[in-house]
């Protein structure tokens, strides 16, 4: 069954049959599903394909109905000339270990988490969750009746399997040095405040969703049939979540860092005793919310320890029992 995007919102994320038909029948196609490092994420009139959480490429039909697919040349000849190149679908398949290994050489921890998670969620029949999309970013052209756009990026989105459909919006954290910065917790708290006061935004969301679903089983991801019987009109509960995973290289505990950016005095479920200090730059002084406190959205924060960024055993993305403390 093809899902027609409404004609009042042409930039929705979703593709026509046609797209999904070519793809599903190619050799890429075959390619991402083979390869547990590659994922495929539905665009505008596009799928994105992502190398450990990394968009390597963009395939669409040319103006001859043929599959093509847009490659920064970085990913091909590792230079970063700036520019842009378009191959045929099958030539692109030949070039994936370069593409793969240049990819590797930009990735990071965080990525290669993002990715795991996503991979080992979706792999499992019986997680709650079903991740329909990562480094999701609402097109402005879309949010028509808001003034000021929403130009946020979100990690991962998930929708619960189970209705009532819950949707998830998440960010990932690894080790502590990621809390801090301009794309720290502060950053992120802004987003959920802006994302979740736009009515069109979440609206939006949940017409993306149903589409990503319908177009991810037209091109043989393994959609749980019960979300496929989810009503175009849908209107989801939306809910924040920040999983932070750390390793041995962390230079410090991310549970107290995390603490030390949320809030404007030190809370003790966060921090030790002995701290004395938060970041004179905290979510709670430049947003106003308190994450403990009545905050005007459903937040959650999760903790574990890993391994890696690659070795963990989290298959049910935001399953309280597979971390080490949920906040």
């Amino acid at each position: 069954m093809e899902i027609v995007k409404e004609s009042k919102k042409p930039y929705l994320r979703g593709i026509n049959e046609k797209l999904a038909t070519k793809f599903k029948e190619s050799s890429l196609c075959t390619l991402v599903k083979e390869d547990k490092d590659l994922l495929a994420c539905i665009r505008n009139n596009a799928i994105g394909i992502y190398h450990l959480a990394d968009k390597v490429a963009m395939v669409h039909c040319n103006r001859e109905g043929e599959l093509v697919c847009d490659v920064n040349d970085f990913y091909v000849s590792g230079k970063h000339t700036g520019k842009e190149h378009q191959y045929k679908a099958g030539v692109l398949c030949t070039k994936i270990r370069d593409i793969k290994a240049n990819s590797l050489s930009r990735s990071t921890p965080e990525k290669n988490a993002q990715h795991t998670l996503v991979s080992n969620n979706n792999s499992n029949p019986d997680s709650e969750w079903f991740c329909t999309d990562i480094e999701y970013r609402q097109s402005e052209k879309v949010q028509e009746f808001t003034c000021q756009k929403f130009k946020g990026r979100f990690d991962i989105i998930a929708v619960s399997k189970k209705a009532p459909h819950r949707i998830a919006v998440i960010e990932l954290k690894y080790n502590s040095s990621a809390i801090a910065g301009t794309a720290g917790i502060v950053k992120h708290i802004m987003d959920f405040k802006r994302f979740s006061q736009k009515t069109e935004c979440l609206e939006n969301l949940c017409s993306e969703i149903v589409c990503q679903l319908h177009n991810l089983h037209q091109i043989g991801v393994n959609v749980p049939e019960r979300l496929l019987k989810t009503s175009y009109n849908f209107s989801g509960k939306i809910e924040f979540y920040v999983i932070t995973l750390w390793d041995n290289k962390s230079a410090h505990n991310p549970k107290e860092t995390m603490g030390r950016y949320l809030f404007n005095d030190l809370r003790k479920k966060w921090v030790e005793e002995n701290s004395t200090c938060v970041s004179k730059k905290n979510a709670m002084k430049e947003t106003g919310i308190d994450v403990e406190n009545n905050p005007p959205f459903d937040i959650k924060f999760l903790f574990k320890k890993v391994q890696s960024p690659t070795d963990f055993n989290i298959d049910d993305i935001l399953q309280d029992t597979l971390y080490d403390c949920v906040l």
